[in-house]
């Protein structure tokens, strides 16, 4: 990035002097999307992130046991501890969330699957949390993300009506062939999982890290750096957004704070995009006599209804000796989507092989969540487990589930001062959570049957990396807190385009959707400016 579209040690100041048409919190994939359409378009934009714009030599290295907030930062990780207290169990730990330019987008796996159509229908016994639009208003945008991102893969064999025509994949390795050919004699309809990587020669996939060599399609590579090189985005990075300041109907500014001083940003159009953890937490700290319970918050509704996905790990291991050469992250199969009337999700595989580096990561954010967590001398002591567990599971590939969460309104974000991240999430594992949890590990069980294999994820494996729900978008001001434009209610000029405005989670991973609903709003945006231009 230009040192000429990038904050360095003073600018913070002239940039407050201006009065941009959009201010932009958050760089992750829908704020990054959203700002690029809008800079394209010949709007002027301003991209406010909390890490760092550039990073350093090294930051293509994983930073997983390194508590540094400052060595954190510089791989692209969320600085600080995430707090969580799921049934009564207090924990803390470093969610796999991204901060810096791109966001998560930085560390994703950029697995850019579409919801399915029954998504976007009513919850049984949610009937508020209904899509405020359709699968087929979604579709074009889904299609112009896809090409955006330049998302590879094949057919869904169970919805071809449905799927788009992508550009195909690179040749599965033998070990991916033979569980292609598996699953397949087994009932199962696998295709090749839609993917954003573009297979230069050794590509590594680099899910978890930043792709140093602009192979895998984050938002920083496809957006933010397009934005920025059209003259009219500029990015203040190290900045942490304090409030916004808002009279009854209208964001008037947003509080800044950068190496010790503070700013103010104006903006005809403020666009939240800060993530579900964190973008509840500005709404709430942003209070005053208009909105004493938190900024677009008169529902009640801001922070709750937090979903996760669950995302059992299985290791499955070949029936014989294949070369694992080639691309890992490969297939995925939606045979379970809805299940006998029961939702449940997809499957996928990760990318991941079952060697001692990711078992002793898996067996570590195990303990970090579990109620041992504060038995600190012990977490060391994991790697003689993990290295026998490496022994006994060999060459096995490990596959992933990912299970439809349910929005409940007391599974929530909430302010907390005293925690790392100033807050924490409050979180109830639902009977019917677990009852489908279990249904759906029974499923790919027998998935596999053909295979030896060990679930190697606890009971309920939370994914504390697809957070959604905490500012769902929705026709009823009384049950959401966005219109179905994904502008929050009774202001004029606040848009959130995080997972935040999803009324239900689905059973695929999030990326696409947030980004091809960015590409939408962005649309509406354009139009608003345009229609109201001073």
């Amino acid at each position: 990035m230009s040192e000429d579209n990038h904050c360095g040690s003073g600018p913070q100041t002239n940039f407050a002097e201006e009065f941009w048409d959009v201010a932009v919190i958050g760089t992750g994939m829908g704020g990054a999307t959203v700002g690029h359409q809008l800079a394209k378009a010949g709007h002027r934009v301003i991209f406010l992130e909390k890490g760092l714009a550039d990073f350093p030599p090294g930051c293509d290295t994983m930073q997983l046991d390194n508590e540094s907030p400052s060595a954190r930062l510089g791989s692209g990780n969320w600085p600080t501890r995430i707090t969580g207290n799921v049934d009564g169990i207090k924990s803390q730990f470093f969610a796999p969330l991204g901060c810096g330019a791109g966001g998560s987008t930085l560390l994703y796996a950029a697995a850019l699957e579409r919801l399915d159509p029954c998504d976007f229908m009513p919850l049984p016994g949610h009937s508020d949390n209904a899509w405020p639009i359709s699968f087929e208003q979604l579709l074009p945008y889904y299609r112009m993300a896809e090409k955006l991102f330049g998302v590879r893969g094949t057919t869904d064999p169970l919805c071809p009506s449905e799927e788009p025509q992508l550009p195909a994949p690179p040749a599965l390795a033998e070990c991916d062939q033979h569980f292609l050919g598996s699953l397949g004699a087994s009932g199962l309809h696998p295709y090749r999982l839609h993917i954003a990587y573009g297979y230069e020669p050794g590509c590594k996939e680099c899910g978890g890290y930043i792709c140093a060599r602009g192979c895998k399609a984050d938002a920083r590579t496809v957006c933010l750096k397009p934005a920025l090189r059209t003259g009219n985005a500029h990015i203040i990075d190290r900045c942490e957004v304090e409030r916004l300041v808002a009279d009854a109907t209208t964001v008037k500014e947003i509080v800044c704070r950068r190496d010790g001083g503070e700013f103010v940003i104006r903006a005809r159009v403020v666009v939240l995009a800060a993530s579900a953890y964190f973008s509840p937490v500005l709404l709430l700290k942003s209070t005053n006599e208009h909105w004493p319970h938190g900024l677009a918050n008169r529902s009640g509704m801001v922070g709750r209804n937090l979903m996760f996905h669950v995302s059992d790990l299985v290791a499955v291991w070949p029936r014989g000796k294949y070369s694992m050469d080639g691309p890992r992250k490969t297939l995925a199969f939606r045979d379970f989507y809805i299940h006998q009337g029961v939702k449940l999700g997809s499957v996928q595989s990760t990318g991941l092989t079952a060697g001692y580096g990711n078992i002793v990561y898996f067996f570590k954010t195990a303990f970090d969540r579990s109620r041992w967590s504060w038995l600190k001398p012990v977490r060391p002591l994991l790697r003689i487990p993990a290295y026998l567990a490496a022994i006994l599971f060999g060459r096995a590939t490990i596959f992933a589930t990912i299970m439809e969460d349910r929005p409940y309104p007391d599974n929530r974000i909430v302010l907390d001062p005293d925690e790392p991240s100033g807050m924490r999430f409050d979180y109830t594992v639902h009977t019917e959570l677990r009852e489908r949890a279990s249904l759906l590990k029974g499923l790919v069980k027998k998935a596999f049957g053909r295979h030896r294999l060990l679930v190697i994820s606890q009971e309920v494996n939370l994914n504390y990396g697809h957070p959604s729900g905490t500012c769902r978008f929705g026709a009823d001001p009384s049950s959401s807190v966005l219109d179905p434009n994904n502008k929050a209610h009774d202001l004029d000029n606040l848009y959130v385009v995080d997972a935040s405005f999803m009324p239900t989670s689905g059973g695929a991973n999030p990326s696409l959707t947030i980004a091809a609903n960015a590409l939408r709003v962005a649309e509406h945006i354009c139009d608003t400016l345009q229609s109201n231009k001073p």
